[in-house]
Parts: C-alpha cells; sequence; structure tokens
C-alpha cells in the first residue's frame, strides 16, 4: 500500500505541468519520428500526438510544427493533431488580403467545368469564368499554374465563393511588355514580324504577339504589281520602322524601304529608247511599266495617225519599243511615246511622193468645203475647194467632185496628218490667162448656166463665168431673164464691167452695137442727090445719134 501511495505522488507530480487542450486549440511541438502514415510529434512533458504524414510535406523529424487539436485518436489511441485548419485559415487571409488589396495570387488547374474552370487557391477552391480565363480563339487549355486576381470573395458562403480573373493579368503583362517593347523601338530599326492578318490595302504584323503595326500596301515593294497578298497569315517578314505613335502605341512598318529605289537605280535619260509592257489602259492613254518603273504613254503618244483607237490598237501584257519623253525622277513621273520611234505615214507617203506629184485616191468623204481622200491604208488626203477649182464662184465641192469615185490629184505637201491634194493645179490659172486676152469691150461667147430673177450666169469655160443683168439681156424690156433665154443656151455678149473676178457682160450692147454698125452700112451706100435725099440722110442720121444715145 505504501508502494502504491509512493508511485502515485511520483505520477502527479512528473504530470503536474502537462498542459490540457480543448480541441481546434494550436499546439506546436517537434516532429520526432515520422514512421509509417504518422509522424510523432513531442509536445512536452513526454506526451506525444501524431499527424497524417501527408500533412507535413516539406518537413523532417527535428522540425518544429504548429498544428491544432482534433480531440480524437487514431485507431493506435494516439491523439491526432491536424495542419489542415490553419493552412485553410492561411489560405483564406491571404484570398481576402489578395481581394481587398488587389494583389496576384498564384493558383492551380483543378478541372474544366461547364462554364469556366476550377482552381486551387492553396486547399480552397475559386471559379474562373471562360470569359476571364483569356483564352484565345486557338487555345483550349489552360497551363498548370498561373497567376490571378480575385473579382469576387464571400467568406460568408459555404463553400466561400470564390471568383477569379486571368484575362486581367495577362492584359497588365501585355501592357507592360509592350511599354518594354515600344521603349527598345526606334524609327528605322530593322524587325522581324508576324502576318496577323491580310488586308486589301495593306497587312497587319505583330512583335511578339504584344505589339501589332500596320504594313500598307504603298509601303509592300516599289513594285506596284506586288501586293501584300503574296503574304499568309503566320508569314514571319523582315521590315523596317517607318513611323512610331508611342502615345497612341501605333506603328507602321515598310518593307519597300529594304529595296533599292527603282528611280535612283534607272540609267535611262529624255531620249532613250525602252522596252515597256502594258499594264492597263484609262481614259488618256497607257499604263505601262519598265522594270519596276511605272510610267505613262498619253494616247496621242500612240499613234500618228489613229491615237483615238489606241484600246483596240493594244493589249495587256503586250510588249512595245517606246520613247522617253519626260523624266522626273524627284516627282517620279515616267512619259513615254510609241510614235516617236515611228515615221509618220504621210511623212513616208510624201517621201515617195514629193509635192508636185500625181497620185490617185478614192473619194472617201464630201463636206460643203473640203473632201478626204483615201490615199493608202494608212494616209488620208485632204482637198479643199481653193485647191479644188479656179473658179471662186463655186461654193460646194461636190460640185467639183460629182462622178467619179477615184480621181487624179496633185501633191501639195502635209497638213497636219494629211497629205494635201490639189485638182486645179493640173491646169494653169485661167483666170490670169482669160485676164491677159480679154478686157471691157471685149465679146465674149458662152452657156447659160443658171437664170435668177436679177440676171443671167454665163459660163465662158469650164472655171470662168460671167453674169448679165436683167436690164442688159435685150435691148427690149423684159422682167425676167427667161423671157429671153434659156439654160443650155449658147450666147454672145459684150464685157461691159471687171471687178476682181466679176466679169459683167451685156447682150444688148452688143445688140446696139450690131445696130449702130447696119446704119453706119447703110449711110455708106447712099449719097446726096435732091433735097428729098438729103431729107434721109437726116433722118438716119437722127436715129444713129439715138442708137448711140441708148
Amino acid at each position: 500500500m505504501e508502494n502504491f501511495q509512493a508511485e502515485f505522488e511520483k505520477l502527479l507530480e512528473e504530470t503536474k505541468d502537462i498542459p490540457y487542450y480543448s480541441k481546434g486549440e494550436k499546439i506546436k511541438g517537434v516532429i520526432v519520428r515520422i514512421q509509417d502514415d504518422y509522424a510523432f510529434v513531442d509536445i512536452g512533458q513526454k506526451t506525444e500526438v501524431v499527424i497524417n504524414r501527408n500533412e507535413i510535406n516539406g518537413l523532417s523529424e527535428g522540425d518544429e510544427i504548429t498544428a491544432v487539436y482534433l480531440g480524437k485518436k487514431n485507431k493506435d489511441g494516439y491523439q491526432l493533431i491536424s495542419r489542415k485548419p490553419l493552412i485553410y485559415a492561411e489560405a483564406v487571409e491571404k484570398v481576402e488580403d489578395a481581394f481587398l488589396n488587389g494583389k496576384m495570387i498564384k493558383v492551380s488547374l483543378d478541372k474544366r467545368v461547364s462554364k469556366g474552370f476550377l482552381v486551387n487557391i492553396g486547399v480552397i477552391k475559386a471559379f474562373l469564368p471562360f470569359s476571364e480565363s483569356g483564352l484565345k480563339k486557338d487555345e483550349e487549355l489552360l497551363p498548370p499554374e498561373f497567376d490571378v486576381y480575385v473579382l469576387k470573395f464571400d467568406k460568408n458562403r459555404k463553400p466561400l465563393g470564390i471568383i477569379v480573373s486571368r484575362k486581367k493579368v495577362l492584359e497588365e503583362e501585355i501592357k507592360k511588355k509592350k511599354e518594354e517593347i515600344f521603349n527598345l523601338l526606334e524609327e528605322g530599326k530593322l524587325v522581324r514580324g508576324k502576318v496577323e492578318k491580310i488586308q486589301d490595302n495593306g497587312a497587319v504584323l505583330s512583335l511578339e504577339k504584344i505589339v501589332f503595326g500596320f504594313l500598307p500596301q504603298s509601303l509592300y515593294s516599289w513594285d506596284r504589281d506586288r501586293h501584300v497578298k503574296e503574304l499568309s497569315v503566320g508569314d514571319e517578314i523582315e521590315v523596317l520602322i517607318k513611323e512610331i505613335d508611342k502615345e497612341n502605341k501605333k506603328i507602321l512598318f515598310s518593307k519597300r524601304d529594304l529595296e533599292p529605289d527603282p528611280w535612283k537605280i534607272f540609267d535611262k535619260n529624255v531620249g532613250d529608247e525602252v522596252e515597256v509592257e502594258i499594264k492597263d489602259f484609262n481614259n488618256f492613254g497607257l499604263i505601262v511599266k519598265t522594270g519596276s518603273i511605272e510610267g505613262f504613254i498619253h494616247k496621242s503618244e500612240t499613234s500618228h495617225l489613229k491615237p483615238e483607237s489606241y484600246k483596240n490598237s493594244f493589249r495587256k501584257g503586250q510588249k512595245v519599243k517606246a520613247k522617253i519623253i519626260e523624266l522626273d525622277r524627284k516627282r517620279r513621273r515616267l512619259k513615254l511615246s510609241i510614235k516617236a520611234l515611228q515615221p509618220h505615214p504621210v511623212d513616208k507617203f510624201l517621201e515617195e511622193n514629193p509635192e508636185g506629184s500625181v497620185v490617185e485616191g478614192k473619194i472617201k468623204d464630201i463636206k460643203n468645203k473640203i473632201a478626204f481622200i483615201d490615199l493608202s491604208k494608212d494616209v488620208e488626203g485632204i482637198l479643199h475647194l481653193e485647191d479644188a477649182t479656179w473658179n471662186p464662184k463655186i461654193k460646194n465641192i461636190g460640185q467639183i467632185l460629182k462622178g467619179k469615185k477615184i480621181r487624179e490629184f496633185k501633191v501639195l505637201g502635209k497638213e497636219r496628218d494629211k497629205v494635201r491634194l490639189g485638182l486645179k493645179q493640173f491646169k494653169d490659172n485661167p483666170w490670169e490667162e482669160f485676164f491677159s486676152k480679154h478686157s471691157v469691150g471685149d465679146k465674149v461667147k458662152g452657156k447659160v448656166k443658171k437664170l435668177i430673177d436679177r440676171g443671167a450666169f454665163i459660163d465662158i469655160n469650164e472655171d470662168i463665168e460671167g453674169f448679165i443683168p436683167v436690164s442688159e439681156i435685150s435691148k427690149e424690156r423684159i422682167e425676167i431673164p427667161s423671157d429671153k433665154l434659156s439654160i443650155g443656151q449658147e450666147v454672145e455678149a459684150k464685157i461691159i464691167k471687171i471687178k476682181d473676178h466679176d466679169i459683167i457682160l451685156s447682150i444688148k450692147a452688143l445688140e446696139r452695137e450690131k445696130e449702130k454698125k447696119e446704119i453706119e452700112e447703110v449711110m455708106k451706100k447712099i449719097e446726096p442727090k435732091g433735097e428729098g435725099l438729103a431729107t434721109l440722110g437726116e433722118i438716119l442720121k437722127e436715129k444713129l445719134k439715138g442708137a448711140n444715145k441708148a
């Protein structure tokens, strides 16, 4: 009995300082050994508790540990402690701090659900909606671990209501990266860009999928036949930074500036002959190309004779020789001429048929005072009224050309893009000849050509006509010319006036003159014999005087 009492007192002495814990209290201790599924923790006064081995990841024997007393034992009778409540509380505190202070927090991917993803923030589950995942169209999976921002935190909800965003983190990363890249970029610097999109007016390029810029079609190549559409999305190309707008974060790229400027290396000058390819037509002429340089041939420079038919005379892709007639390297302007390298068909025709030659031509068209004559396939002649007849009274060239379709003409020279022709030059000037042989008072013969109320026109010869006033047609008084004359009638008349090419004739003057001569002849045959004869002589003299007065 005495021994039992002594042992009991000794036990009380040894255990009087053993702390007593309530369920949920924190316990501190040292891991003394790890065995099977548990780690044994010395919490003082020779008392050991156990913790599940999977809760001490990263810890070893001799490490201090803080856990929560669970108030229950394992199968072997040891009191259990756990770090899970502490870890959970720390996780909740960390999430709350991130939410309240706008901090990023790292998560791990758990699984995909219907409208997004479940992620782990330590031991806490959170929801990441698809709209906040930051996934691109061609992406389906998230990385195993990534940073997020806490958009919503409801600690009163069971389980906790936590919504996070990866998109916001990515946007900040992109913004930061963009700033870094922009600070490194300089105008004139060479970079490699990736083709992201191709449009009619250019291509969108990216640098590291962070910074985007535009490559206009106009800056793609000096060669206008090359187009950005020859690129493919995903291609990486070397470009030059043409302009940087750091304020608006915009970049203008140029690929053209990496090529030699064709205008600077073009070794031709005004007057040189080049081969060009016809690229297109417009309302003013041909758009052509020589090498990488674009030029223009005005329609007036396509042909000597038929410039308006240039669209039918040439075709796209056709190569032709042309002469440079204007070259402005600064303004990048090149004008050429096709016809400058070709002899003018009219000049060639005149070399073979010089002025004064006789040529045969077909009457093509007759206007009022002009006629157009086909001389050959490419050459046209022009005949003016003034070169068709010596008669200035003829007002319509059709009067001269009626009848024959093919005639002979005299070559007079060149008139613009036509050969000037003549008909009257086959004979001498009939007016000069007529005036050299005739003057006022002379008699002429002719045919009545035309009758009008005031008189009659008389063809003296093929080229010369005269006019008889109605008062000069007869010594008798008549009202209209047809009272005495008819078309085609041959008449003889006296020239009573000449002014320029106007010849005024008189039949009446000839009749008076004829009458006067007849009286004179009678007078010569009669000799005075007595008073009666003297009286007859006086009568004849009076008649003669009357004739002279008329």
